[in-house]
């Protein structure tokens, strides 16, 4: 609640958290912030309502600021890879989400390391490399920002990975892994640390392809030839992430 109050009123975090109430379904999409309503309203009704509320970049919080970095040693142990060297812009946020609330079905774009403070949540992941839940196309638009949704496959309710989360455990969810979570009884709080990689040579292949098949021509499938996709991603991928970086200076002015 206080830290809440702060990053509402503190300019630098004001306005980057988000919270929304509702009943949604597994295929649904995240609603808009209630009118009317406050990120502390929010928190203050998390027990009786169907509130979903994330402190987004909590990290930038003075209170918490010392906590990601202290982690981010741990995590590179755990997983045996140099966080830090090999990605950047870390971030950890903090999920509170009412008793019996879902989350809808989505996949992210980031590494994410998902731990359990209080209250149980059911983890539902599935296999981000199966074509028959995302083809070629679908990760090409979603890495040029044209997949703002992807479709719940119905003959798998419960993914290819089911995972119950309580206080001290955690689940490791790869970048564009789909996934939805089912929250227990009690309100659920958990924290996100998410990570982006330095440089992905597939990444930068799905972009190039998405550019490739829109002048008609029939791309190769990133991951076969590294190569192939390191020229993909040093000639059109980098272009494409300047180009990014170019318009979003061209909104700030």
């Amino acid at each position: 609640m206080a830290a809440a109050e702060r990053i509402s009123k503190d300019p630098r975090t004001a306005g980057k958290s988000h919270f929304e109430t509702g009943a949604p379904e597994r295929n649904s999409w995240f609603g808009a912030r209630p009118e009317g309503e406050t990120l502390v309203h929010a928190l203050e009704s998390i027990e009786s309502g169907k509130n979903w509320v994330i402190l987004k970049r909590i990290h930038e919080d003075p209170t918490y600021r010392d906590v990601l970095y202290d982690i981010i040693p741990q995590i590179s142990a755990v997983a045996g890879v140099d966080i830090e060297k090999v990605y950047y812009d870390p971030t950890m946020t903090i999920f509170v989400t009412s008793p019996g609330r879902l989350t809808p079905y989505h996949m992210d774009g980031e590494t994410n390391f998902l731990a359990q403070i209080h209250g149980k949540k059911l983890v539902y992941i599935y296999d981000g490399n199966d074509p028959l839940l995302l083809s070629q196309t679908d990760l090409e638009k979603y890495w040029t920002g044209n997949l703002p949704k992807i479709n719940y496959p119905e003959s798998l309710p419960h993914g290819h990975w089911q995972y119950t989360l309580e206080p001290g455990n955690g689940v490791f969810n790869p970048a564009t892994f789909p996934h939805w979570l089912q929250n227990g009884t009690e309100v659920s709080v958990s924290v996100s640390m998410n990570f982006k990689r330095r440089h992905n040579a597939v990444i930068g292949a799905h972009q190039a392809n998405h550019f490739l098949r829109k002048v008609g021509l029939k791309p190769g499938l990133p991951g076969v030839n590294a190569g192939i996709d390191r020229a993909k991603e040093a000639l059109f991928g980098r272009w494409y992430e300047s180009g990014k970086t170019a318009a979003k200076a061209r909104l700030k002015r």
